[in-house]
Parts: structure tokens; C-alpha cells; sequence
């Protein structure tokens, strides 16, 4: 009896469905803390893969036709559509508040688009570029076309500078490619990345000069679009009013007392302001020759900011408002003068039309041979400052003994290119230093006003010092007029998206969401 009650109770014990709950659980740790050992092992493997670009390598983004772009190649396509953006529009973005120095700006609302963040913006930028550089690269490949001498020469540069930035942070070239074009991004990745965005522009430039755009072309273009490329003589000077409204809270002195003085006081403005502009074009003679002086007779004394009404080579697409409209009607001719009222500009603006014709501005051919300076950081201490004039006068004096060399010698444009190929540190030294197409304001102020100087004439030479560096200069030409290019450059696109729009057809593309989750 003793055995058989010993006997139920070991079987009671065994089934009791609590002791197996504390069995299961004690497994199921068990399991819990393996996993979560291997989760973090993966985890650790992860970050490893990660931070040595293995995986973004490894890892496709996108594909176009044939074209495998990986996540590490579009990082790069990123990182140049961010900065490229940033350095042309930062200033401005910091005006709108945006914190551009903030890691959290690429997370914040795009201004351009709401419904994206910087960081989608920027991408969707990237894959396009991706996309267009892939085809490009692709058609040169079949053709068999190399790199040539002017892009692979901008390829070295490319390389040369970023070396010396990373110098001049007192980085490792390795630590400024990962902070500048991503994690894990390395020497050799910038290097095919740089060269097949090359070999595509080889191709590009081959494909804008098989478009073959003659004079008629133009000509043509410009009928159509005469409002983009004309430009405006004429006289034109506002006479503002001030429009006023009640705030019951206001304490300043003077400040409407009411909705209805309010309105009053506007209304006074208007009619004080009207009959200024009234008075001015009264006194214009019949040619309007006297513009000027008519202002000056009808306006207060006090008002010494005024020199002339006079606008000159004003762009007809510019001209905005009711004047506007006014000036560039393509009936106007000179002569013709009016008064309008601009409600949104709160002004009666007086107007007399002179001339509309194209812009004079010209481009030119030059040469050149940079010889580069440093520059001290605002932060420098005098040690470095010195030490960084001392290598500039080393710069300047190599400059004018390259420079001496030169007259020294036949003094001929081929002389100055095959020096220039042979010391100039600029991107064009692959093409004798040459420069074509500039156009006023294109380049930095010392080297614009030497190109442009009005009694600058072929084979005119000397040393300029711009913030680059000093460069010996040589005056090949004075081109054409620049709206001609212009007008060209606008045909070109054209053509090329034409013929890229056709080309996206035959080379589909499309899209890895795990490649594009480690941008």
C-alpha cells in the first residue's frame, strides 16, 4: 500500500503540468540566448561587412541594360549631387532656416518637394545621373572609345586635389574618401568611378559634335525664342506708395486710429505718388531725351540716391510686372513712353522704350598656364601663414621663369601650349591651356577683366594672380557673340535628350530596394 501510494504520488508529480512549464521555459532561454547571440555575432559581421564597403561592393543598387551599379557606386553619384547642390545653394537653404551643418538636415522636408526628404531628393537626383552616365558609358564601351587626353587629364586633377585636401585636413586619404563619398568607399572605388564617369563624357562630347549644328540651325532657333536671348534699352523710374492697416494694438506714432483712416491714408499715398508720376511724364520731351532731368525736377530734394533711370542690355525674359509687360511687347519702338500703375509692386512706374535688340556680350578663345597657390586657413597661426607665402613666392617666381622661357623663345601659340601641357596645373593642360567659349563673368574677376579688357588683341600675353594661383595668360581670339552659343548650347541639349529619352527605352533600368537601403 506504502509502495503503491508512493508510487501515485511520483505520478502525480510527473504530471503536473506546472513542472513542465518550468522544463519548456528553461529551454526556451536556452534558445532566447543562443539567438541572441547569434543575432549579435551577425549584428558584429554586419557593421564589420559594412564599415569595409564588402557589402556595398558587393551589392547591386541598380541596373541599367547591362550595367550593374552598386551601392558603393551610387554612394559616389550621392555624395556629388549632395555637394554639388550644397556649394551652389547652401547660402541660401540657411536663409530658408535650414541647419545645412545639422546630420539631421537630410531627414527634414525638401523645399522643393514636401512630400520627399533632402536625402530622397538627392537620390532620386543621383539615379538619374547614374542612369545617364550608365548609358553613356555603355555606348562607348561598344564603340570601343577610350578616355580622352582632356578628361583623363580632369580625372588626375580630381585625384591630385582630393589628396591635397585630405593633406590640408590632416586626414588620410582613406578617412577623407569615407567622410566625403561614404563609409567603406575606398582609393580604388573613386578611381573606376571617376574613370567611367570619364569615358561617358568622352562619348558626350563625340555625340554634341556629331550633331553637326550649322548657322541656319540658330538662326531659326532664335526666331522662335527671340524673348530669351533679346535684350532692352530703356528709361524707367517708380514712384512708390505706402498702403497702411489698422491694428488696434499699434502705439507708434502716426498709425492709422481705424479702418477707415486706414484707407484714408492709403488712398492719399496714391494719389501723392500718381501725381509725381504725372508730373514726371508730363515733362518728357518728344524724344525723351530729358528723362533724367525730368525725375529730378518732380522728385523730393532730399532723395540723393538717384544717379539715372537708364536700363541698358536689360534680358526681355527678365522684365517682370506691369512695366514689364509693357516694355517687351514686340510691337514697341522707340520713343513710345507710358505710365502704368504696378498694384502688386505698389508703384506708378514711368517708361520710355529706347531699343530691343541682342546682347553684344562675345566669348573668347584663350590660353593659359596655372601655376597653383595655397591659401592659409582663417585659423592659421603666423608659423603656417609664413610658411605658406614663402612656397606662394616659390609659385610666383617658377611662373615667371616659365613666362620668361616662353618670350625668350619663338613666342607663338604653340610655344605657349606645349609649355602649358608641359607645367600648367589646370584641367586644360592636356589642351595647351586652351579655353574656348568664355563669356563675360564666367570666370574669376582678375581673369575675367584681362579677357575682356576692350583693347585686349590676339597674341596679347602676361601674368595674372587670381585666388587660384598665377596664371600666364594668352589671348587667342575674340569669338563670336555669346547668345550664338548660347543658342547653340540649348540646341545641343535639346538633341541630347532626345536621343537619351531613346535610349532609356532599349536600356531599361531598374532597382534594388536592398542595394539602395545601405545608401
Amino acid at each position: 500500500q506504502n509502495l503503491s501510494a508512493r508510487m501515485d504520488k511520483n505520478l502525480a508529480k510527473s504530471d503536473n503540468p506546472s513542472r513542465k512549464n518550468s522544463e519548456g521555459t528553461g529551454i526556451g532561454i536556452k534558445i532566447t540566448l543562443i539567438a541572441v547571440a547569434v543575432l549579435c555575432v551577425l549584428a558584429l559581421v554586419y557593421a564589420i561587412v559594412s564599415g569595409t564597403g564588402i557589402l556595398a561592393r558587393s551589392t547591386t543598387a541598380m541596373t541599367v541594360g547591362k550595367d550593374n551599379i552598386s551601392a558603393a557606386e551610387l554612394k559616389q553619384f550621392y555624395a556629388d549631387t549632395r555637394a554639388s547642390f550644397m556649394n551652389s545653394n547652401g547660402y541660401y537653404l540657411q536663409m530658408y532656416g535650414y541647419d545645412v551643418s545639422s546630420a539631421a538636415f537630410d531627414a527634414q522636408s525638401c523645399l522643393f518637394d514636401s512630400s520627399k526628404t533632402w536625402k530622397e531628393y538627392f537620390l532620386e537626383q543621383a539615379e538619374n545621373t547614374a542612369q545617364q552616365v550608365s548609358i553613356l558609358f555603355q555606348r562607348a564601351k561598344e564603340q570601343g572609345m577610350t578616355v580622352s587626353d582632356t578628361r583623363q587629364q580632369e580625372v588626375n586633377e580630381f585625384m591630385t586635389n582630393i589628396q591635397e585636401t585630405a593633406d590640408s585636413y590632416g586626414y588620410s586619404l582613406s578617412k577623407y574618401i569615407s567622410l566625403a563619398f561614404g563609409t567603406g568607399i575606398r582609393k580604388s572605388d573613386v578611381e573606376a568611378y571617376r574613370a567611367k564617369r570619364a569615358l561617358a563624357s568622352t562619348y558626350y562630347d563625340s555625340l554634341l559634335e556629331g550633331f553637326g549644328i550649322a548657322d541656319a540651325d540658330i538662326d531659326a532657333y532664335y526666331e522662335e525664342n527671340k524673348d530669351s536671348y533679346d535684350v532692352a534699352d530703356y528709361y524707367a523710374y517708380e514712384v512708390k506708395y505706402e498702403t497702411f492697416t489698422y491694428d488696434a494694438s499699434s502705439t507708434e506714432e502716426g498709425a492709422p486710429t481705424s479702418e477707415e483712416d486706414a484707407q484714408a491714408k492709403t488712398t492719399a499715398s496714391k494719389k501723392a505718388a500718381e501725381k509725381t508720376a504725372n508730373a514726371i511724364f508730363a515733362a518728357l520731351s518728344a524724344d525723351g531725351s530729358n528723362f533724367d532731368e525730368a525725375v529730378r525736377a518732380n522728385i523730393d530734394n532730399s532723395d540723393e540716391g538717384f544717379e539715372t533711370a537708364l536700363y541698358e542690355n536689360s534680358k526681355i525674359s527678365g522684365l517682370s510686372g506691369a512695366s514689364g509687360d509693357w516694355l517687351k511687347d514686340a510691337g514697341r519702338k522707340n520713343g513710345d513712353a507710358t505710365l502704368v500703375e504696378d498694384e502688386d509692386n505698389k508703384c506708378y512706374t514711368v517708361c520710355l522704350f529706347l531699343d530691343r535688340h541682342v546682347s553684344e556680350d562675345y566669348t573668347v578663345a584663350i590660353r593659359h598656364i596655372l601655376f597653383k597657390t595655397q591659401t592659409a586657413a582663417s585659423d592659421a597661426d603666423e608659423a603656417t601663414i609664413a610658411e605658406i607665402d614663402a612656397a606662394n613666392e616659390e609659385v610666383k617666381a617658377k611662373a615667371e621663369q616659365v613666362y620668361e622661357q616662353w618670350k625668350s623663345g619663338e613666342k607663338t601659340e604653340d610655344s605657349f601650349a606645349a609649355l602649358a601641357k608641359e607645367y600648367s596645373e589646370d584641367g586644360s593642360a592636356s589642351d595647351g591651356g586652351l579655353y574656348e567659349g568664355v563669356y563675360p563673368g564666367q570666370m574669376v574677376t582678375e581673369f575675367n577683366d584681362w579677357c575682356f579688357d576692350a583693347a585686349r588683341q590676339p597674341g596679347d600675353n602676361d601674368i595674372v594672380k587670381t585666388s587660384y594661383g598665377y596664371h600666364i595668360m594668352y589671348f587667342v581670339e575674340r569669338e563670336g557673340l555669346k547668345y550664338r552659343s548660347d543658342i547653340k548650347s540649348a540646341i545641343e541639349s535639346e538633341r541630347f535628350d532626345e536621343w537619351l529619352e531613346g535610349q532609356k527605352t532599349s536600356t531599361p533600368t531598374t532597382y534594388n530596394k536592398k542595394g539602395l537601403m545601405l545608401l
